[in-house]
């Protein structure tokens, strides 16, 4: 009986140990599955599946499973946590006493992820020096090959960089014919040729060798590059003002996000190119409208280089075309989300409508006069650089030609006589284009000191209501806070809210609520003194500013214009919209450390009349005065 009983035991630890087996998974199997998903989502429930088994592996598969981890995330659009999942698999892959090839690719990968957030080189090419490095020392011909054409991808300004990178890109060719690797290859390689010119703004060699990439992946049907290369086609048409190629360019992009709707960037790209394009030919409403629907979807794309590029120039364009207040908006929105103090992560046309719209005109013009400058130093890179190149392609024929006879001398003569033709013309061009800009310049400077005055006022007011803005109220208000505490006197301010905005939106419209906005306004200004200034801080939210006025004749105030506001209906189509507002009372006492303090007394009274039934008026707390 003791026997049995000790049998049936063993039988069912043998039947939980072989459950256990038959569950457990190891990572080539996983791994095939995750060769044959198709979808996103079907991506990340393989995730999902097998990272609890992820810690029963070995380490190389470990470093395998994050990896794939990392791309998942990746196309899902969480670029921080793939850049997360890469970098643990490179600690992984660290870790084994042999090098393996998937440590190089998990570099590229991790350095594309700091590319498509800071576009900076410093960043992420560190990454790809140390991928060439261990391709290299693996002796992986198509690692090396795929880290080559990455790290070309590093060198980008000036003529010894593009020639540092043309040899990089010489090898990865080398290694792709030696190794017969597939096509996919010298695309990626025609890819970078064309990025390393473009960077120096050699932009008929880039067309040309973009033009070649899109080609070779057409062949393969290759969807992501064929649409990226279609952008950066466009981009060099333009800059070569070829206008009717770059708009057929574009027509390609929207037909791609059209035909192609699981990319969730394609369309953002294709109105952004339709913005740059309506830009660069000065036709700054079609720019508006493009960047417009780009902004629109902005959180279809990870590249915010792009987003902050169209921020920028819509904020230009509504400025060229005399709609300030949009401008400074824009421009204002696009600064707080930049950083100032780097020059490499600012437009600078943004910060000049910025400085102009603050009345800072002699910072917006010596920030402008900064954009010309380095117009023309750009100017003088491009002539170098185009000099340099032809004396390249001058140099090879004369090298070519050294040892034939007389006739061939002559030839070396003529090449050399067309070099100096050729570099005349560049002289010139760059004369007139200097030129150009000096009197473009000038016709600025003169528009600026005309419209001085003009723009004062309007930098300060709301465009809707004509009074103080948010930025000017609350300036005043620091001023006004300083200068009374200075004297010993009171300051008072309050804080009105339009009672249930919100619903009167919702009823009649954002048109009605505009007129309810100005007419509230205007009843609230009725009886107010010289020196007692009303701003407007948010939608329907004002602040009156009340210095040298006590607590008890803040109220009373306060009270007046509640009752001036309730007694005053708004007529509406054929019926008439009774308004009422809830204010809160602060005054100075006792004395707030900043103004923000007082702001905040001001506030949650006003919030307190809500709570008790609106349409009244509460001071602030006894505690906090």
């Amino acid at each position: 009986m003791v026997f049995s009983v000790y049998l049936r035991q063993c039988f069912g630890l043998v039947v939980v140990l072989l459950t256990t087996m038959t569950f457990a998974a190891d990572f080539k199997t996983a791994d095939a599955e995750f060769q044959n998903l198709t979808s996103d989502q079907d991506k990340l429930n393989w995730v999902h599946k097998y990272e609890p088994e992820v810690a029963r592996w070995p380490v190389l598969d470990q470093a395998y499973f994050y990896h794939r981890k990392g791309l998942t995330l990746e196309v899902n659009d969480n670029i921080d946590g793939a850049k997360a999942q890469f970098k643990k698999s490179i600690q992984l892959f660290k870790s084994l006493d042999k090098k393996d090839p998937g440590l190089v690719q998990s570099l590229i990968d991790l350095a594309y992820m700091k590319y498509l957030q800071t576009n900076d080189t410093n960043v992420y090419c560190p990454d790809r020096e140390e991928a060439v490095a261990v391709a290299r020392q693996i002796k992986d011909p198509v690692k090396l090959a795929d880290a080559l054409i990455q790290l070309a991808f590093c060198y980008q300004t000036g003529f010894d960089e593009l020639t540092r990178g043309l040899e990089v890109l010489e090898e990865a060719a080398s290694v792709v014919k030696q190794n017969n690797l597939a096509q996919d290859s010298l695309a990626m390689i025609y890819n970078a040729t064309g990025n390393l010119y473009r960077a120096n703004q050699i932009h008929q060699q880039a067309y040309d060798y973009y033009q070649k990439a899109y080609h070779l992946w057409l062949q393969d049907e290759d969807t992501q590059d064929m649409f990226n290369m279609l952008h950066n086609m466009t981009s060099e048409a333009m800059a070569l003002g070829h206008w009717q190629l770059a708009e057929d360019h574009v027509k390609d992009l929207y037909q791609m996000a059209d035909d192609y709707p699981d990319f969730s960037d394609f369309r953002f790209f294709a109105e952004f190119n339709a913005g740059r394009l309506a830009y660069t030919q000065q036709n700054f409403k079609e720019a508006i409208n493009a960047y417009q629907a780009a902004l629109a979807l902005k959180e279809t794309t990870p590249e915010q280089y792009f987003v902050k590029i169209a921020q920028a120039q819509l904020a230009v364009a509504y400025f060229r075309l005399g709609h300030y207040d949009q401008a400074y908006q824009i421009a204002e929105q696009y600064l707080d989300g930049t950083d100032v103090n780097n020059d490499s992560d600012v437009i600078p046309e943004a910060l000049v409508i910025d400085l102009f719209s603050q009345q800072k005109y002699a910072q917006s013009l010596n920030k402008f006069w900064g954009i010309l400058d380095n117009s023309q130093e750009n100017n003088r890179q491009f002539v170098k650089n185009a000099v340099a190149l032809q004396a390249m392609s001058f140099g090879e024929s004369l090298d070519a030609l050294q040892n034939q006879a007389s006739q061939q001398q002559l030839a070396i003569k003529q090449l050399e006589l067309e070099q100096q033709q050729k570099q005349a013309q560049i002289n010139q061009l760059t004369a007139v284009v200097v030129g150009l800009i000096a009197l473009v310049a000038v016709i600025i400077a003169w528009f600026l000191y005309r419209s001085k005055k003009h723009h004062q006022l309007r930098a300060r007011r709301d465009y809707l209501t004509h009074i103080a803005n948010r930025r000017h109220i609350i300036k005043e208000a620091r001023r006004l806070l300083a200068q009374c505490q200075q004297k010993q006197e009171d300051f008072s301010i309050i804080i009105i809210d339009i009672d249930d905005f919100k619903a009167i939106n919702d009823e009649y419209g954002h048109a009605v609520g505009d007129v309810v906005i100005k007419q509230v306004v205007n009843n609230m200004r009725a009886g107010l003194s010289d020196n007692q200034l009303l701003g407007r801080i948010g939608g329907e939210e004002f602040l009156l500013l009340l210095p040298g006025v006590n607590k008890g004749r803040a109220f009373a105030v306060a009270d007046q214009i509640r009752q001036q506001v309730a007694n005053k209906p708004i007529a509406i189509d054929d019926s008439e919209l009774t308004i009422t507002v809830s204010l809160g009372v602060a005054v100075n006492q006792p004395p707030p450390a900043h103004f923000e303090e007082l702001l905040k007394r001001a506030d949650d009274a006003m919030y307190r009349a809500k709570t008790a039934g609106k349409n009244q008026v509460q001071p602030a707390s006894s505690a906090a005065l």
